[in-house]
């Protein structure tokens, strides 16, 4: 044995600097109520250094501890047991014994190995690191054989890159196998935070997250990274940039893993990196084999950083930084080979139907009729409302602009991109261009006809009763299969009739366009439909159905698309407006706080822009934030100018006005700012049949009116009124109808019409408590108030719900009287959250004194820090007590707000 270098016999010295694995030093402490312990996981995982820290553990006074290494020369079976024989003489307290004769047959050696272990009573560790270096048929049948038949003091720890065979199931079946896989040996976040806040510039917790995405826990590649950092790289971009071809893990993965694979399983192995997601057909695709899913058994055995995805083992993945080396090394030594493997790949999958995978292919063979021809026949500009437009942009983004403009389906797909982007004015120009040129097919001129439709509707563009009907014409002579088209001619009508007020009409097109969306499975265009049908169902009054709407809404977008996608930005704006209009302002600021500037990045249109802009507006009004409101309509205006939706540029200017009414000077510099915003020329349009836009007019004359009648100048006010008040009975406009009836019943007031007075306030009072509808009458509350006085007053019976309502409504408009703040810097839902905590509550302390959800103290606390100026708790509580003396909360709104959580925690369970 001169040759057999000692170092085999021997763990390798642990470095104290290295990753103490507390909990897998346990797992290994249970070793000795086990027959066979097996490691098994690709390189880099750390099973050589956890068994050397478990060995340092052990105590060789109470136990014999073999250590054995093994190489790839010890996959002859006599070379094996002479090795093998050392280390047991190594462990024995008398070493003087001779090893084993390497020319003993096999099944004598084994006998003799067996004997010498069991002449001592001591029990007996025996640890081969490395056995997938000695894998060969013989040796796994000695050790099989040595597992199963030596004494029972005897315990055998393997560490293995693969999971080799040595009669596990049976030892699994009688409880006498421990094994421990990369799924347990990857960093836990806790590990990783320990190596990498060890340096001199430690990670924040969010980039530490971030490169145990990357890495899945893989421990050398964590450690990599670490040593990229440590070498002063900056930290942006390792976190950013990290990846399989990185230098030192591309040379690791190399050295350690590649080249010591057989020449077929690595061609085989570099070949199937292409995919994501890897089945036994594709293996036989891209290698020529006929034997795709025995091969991924045997690479799944052999630990080359495959795993199953699926309980029953129909696909694999490869670990992502190890995929990214392997497609990076063939795409720069083999270009030809990479583009070839791309394109078979792309063919495959635009076969099966599976658009994604085959456009992501096609855009790595570097054709532009190969990729444009994907592009087309998987739908062009049809992939985008299926939801795939990131797909879609990526595939364009991969062809010129020359070679785009060469196909008219491409550049329909280019238009339909920039309408979803914001970018309206390049897609109106680029459309326009296509609709001159070339004689185009029926089916082709049909999809030209929609998208340009979408695309007016995005811009907002005014549409008369004539052109809805002539849509509605058009849908007769479409094919009936064509779900797509359909759907988008349906949805778009329903939109129209829903912004022309014609809700009961707009209501079945919006159905029946949902319909066609399912029909060929598109959630994402589906979600639109639901978003439109909550429209509708508030502006009928019914505030709850949309609430239910949006709800299930948001667990479908949450679930397909994630919390936080543009679907979810739009779908919060809306509840948003509902949560105010509820009076729970805080929570629809919570909301707000982080759909808004999403929105104004991401797809929308002039609804739901409205509906926050003015939500968020009117919230800010009630805490007593003017100049703030301010800012938010002059981010609408800009939005606006820049997606060129004059609409909602309207719908701003008209709030301007109201702002003055209801904080401004007085009513004189109402009128001023009505006058120069030529408030009547919008109003006006109310008269006629089909207005520009029909809700601009409705805002104008709302306006129009409270500030007629805020100047005591009833009959244009009742004008007004009267005029949105049959028009709103025509149409089912329930929501309208409260904001016009509360106006009507001041007017009538004014007038001595007591007894209309208080039928029109009643029947604003009618719509609006079964729907929690309450809002409106707080902001309006200077027209409201005299009218719930003559209410409450009342000596005439009043069921227990209406004077329910009416008590909170009084309570809430009380509440609100001082909207400027107490202090002059805080609303008084900041100075509240403030106050206590100045008095060292917590969060959820507050949040239960308050009778609001953590989330929305948090949100508070953030607005107050903000204006203070700090980032901290204790500076904030330090500054407030040196310069103010906030009040206590009145005991009553703090039992309140108390009886508000208790019913809040009492719903929950």
């Amino acid at each position: 044995m001169q040759d057999v270098i000692a170092a085999k016999f021997d763990p390798p010295i642990w470095i104290g600097g290295q990753i103490q694995r507390a909990h897998l030093l346990s797992v290994l402490d249970r070793v000795f109520a086990h027959r066979l312990t097996l490691i098994h996981a690709p390189a880099g995982y750390g099973k050589t250094s956890l068994l050397a820290q478990w060995r340092e553990r052990l105590d060789d006074n109470s136990m014999r501890i073999a250590w054995l290494t093994l190489e790839r020369d010890d996959r002859d079976l006599k070379r094996f047991v002479k090795c093998l024989s050392v280390a047991i003489r190594e462990a024995e307290t008398q070493k003087k014994r001779k090893p084993i004769s390497g020319d003993l047959p096999p099944r004598a050696a084994l006998s003799a190995i067996i004997n010498e272990l069991g002449a001592n009573d001591q029990p007996f560790l025996l640890i081969l690191d490395d056995l997938h270096h000695a894998e060969s048929p013989q040796v796994c049948e000695f050790l099989n054989s040595l597992i199963r038949l030596a004494p029972p003091n005897c315990h055998f720890v393997f560490a293995s890159r693969d999971n080799p065979s040595l009669g596990q199931s049976v030892l699994a079946a009688e409880e006498q196998l421990l094994e421990i896989t990369a799924r347990e040996l990857k960093f836990s976040e806790q590990e990783a935070e320990t190596l990498l806040t060890s340096m001199d510039e430690p990670l924040e917790k969010a980039g530490i997250e971030k490169i145990l995405a990357r890495t899945e826990g893989w421990p050398i590649a964590v450690q990599l990274a670490s040593l990229s950092l440590k070498r002063g790289g900056d930290q942006k971009t390792v976190i950013e940039q990290y990846s399989g071809s990185s230098a030192d893990l591309a040379r690791y993965l190399s050295d350690q893993v590649l080249m010591g694979l057989p020449e077929e399983t690595r061609d085989i192995v570099i070949r199937t990196s292409l995919l994501d997601r890897l089945d036994g057909d594709l293996v036989n695709l891209l290698c020529d084999r006929e034997d795709g899913w025995l091969v991924l058994e045997g690479l799944e055995q052999q630990g080359v950083f495959l795993s199953p995805m699926s309980a029953n083992r129909r696909d694999y993945r490869y670990h992502q930084l190890f995929a990214e080396y392997l497609r990076d090394r063939l795409e720069r030594s083999d270009p030809a080979k990479f583009r070839s493997l791309q394109q078979s790949l792309a063919r495959w999958f635009a076969e099966k139907g599976m658009t994604t995978e085959a456009i992501n292919h096609a855009i790595f063979t570097d054709n532009n009729e190969f990729l444009g021809d994907i592009l087309i026949d998987a739908g062009g500009w049809r992939l985008i409302p299926q939801g795939l437009q990131s797909v879609v942009e990526r595939g364009l983004s991969k062809l010129t602009p020359a070679y785009i403009r060469s196909r008219p389906p491409l550049m329909l797909a280019h238009v339909y991109l920039l309408i979803k982007i914001g970018e309206l004015g390049a897609a109106r120009a680029q459309f326009d261009r296509l609709e001159e040129e070339g004689d185009y097919s029926a089916d082709l001129r049909t999809d030209i006809r929609v998208v340009g439709d979408t695309l007016a509707d995005y811009e907002n563009r005014p549409i008369s009763l004539d052109d809805l009907l002539a849509r509605e014409a058009l849908l007769r002579k479409l094919p009936a299969d064509d779900h797509l088209v359909l759907a988008h001619i349906t949805e778009t009508l329903g939109a129209k009739y829903f912004e022309g007020g014609w809700l009961e009409r707009a209501l079945q097109p919006t159905l029946a366009a949902r319909e066609h969306y399912q029909a060929f499975g598109s959630v994402y265009s589906d979600v639109f439909t639901r978003f439109l049908e909550a429209r509708i169902k508030r502006s009928q009054g019914k505030a709850k159905e949309a609430g239910a709407i949006l709800d299930e809404t948001r667990k479908t977008i949450d679930e397909n698309f994630g919390d936080r996608s543009d679907l979810a930005a739009n779908c919060a704006a809306f509840q948003a407006e509902l949560l105010y209009e509820e009076d729970r302002v805080s929570d629809a600021r919570a909301l707000l706080n982080w759909a808004l500037p999403h929105m104004e990045q991401s797809d929308g249109w002039v609804d739901v822009y409205s509906v926050a802009y003015l939500t968020e507006a009117r919230a800010l009004i009630g805490e007593g934030s003017v100049d703030e409101a301010s800012d938010i309509i002059s981010r609408a205006h800009r939005v606006a100018s820049r997606r060129r939706l004059n609409q909602l540029n309207l719908l701003a200017t008209i709030f301007e006005i109201d702002l003055q009414i209801l904080c401004g000077d007085g009513p004189d510099a109402a009128r001023e700012a009505a006058k120069r915003l030529n408030l009547d020329q919008y109003a006006d349009m109310m008269s006629e049949e089909s207005p520009l836009y029909r809700p601009v007019a409705v805002s104008a004359s709302l306006c129009r009116a409270r500030l007629s009648l805020l100047e005591g100048d009833c009959e244009p006010a009742m004008s007004d009124l009267k005029r949105l008040q049959s028009w709103a009975n025509q149409r089912g406009a329930g929501r309208l109808l409260i904001d016009v009836n509360i106006l009507a019943a001041y007017g009538h007031r004014l007038l001595g019409a007591a007894a209309e007075a208080r039928s029109c306030f009643d029947d604003a009072v009618g719509i609006a408590m079964f729907q929690d509808i309450i809002r409106p009458f707080i902001d309006a509350r200077h027209f409201v108030r005299p009218c719930l006085e003559d209410a409450m007053s009342t000596d005439a019976p009043v069921d227990r719900f209406r004077e329910q309502f009416l008590k909170s409504m009084e309570k809430s408009i009380n509440a609100c009287r001082n909207n400027v703040t107490v202090l002059g810097v805080f609303s008084e839902a900041e100075a509240e959250v403030l106050y206590y905590l100045e008095q060292g509550y917590s969060n959820k302390e507050i949040a239960r004194l308050i009778g609001m959800s953590p989330d929305t103290v948090k949100y508070r606390l953030k607005s107050v820090f903000k204006k203070m100026g700090v980032s901290k708790r204790k500076d904030a509580v330090r500054i407030s007590t040196e310069r103010w003396n906030l009040p206590k909360p009145s005991s009553s709104a703090v039992l309140q707000n108390g009886a508000q959580a208790e019913r809040h925690s009492n719903d929950a369970v």
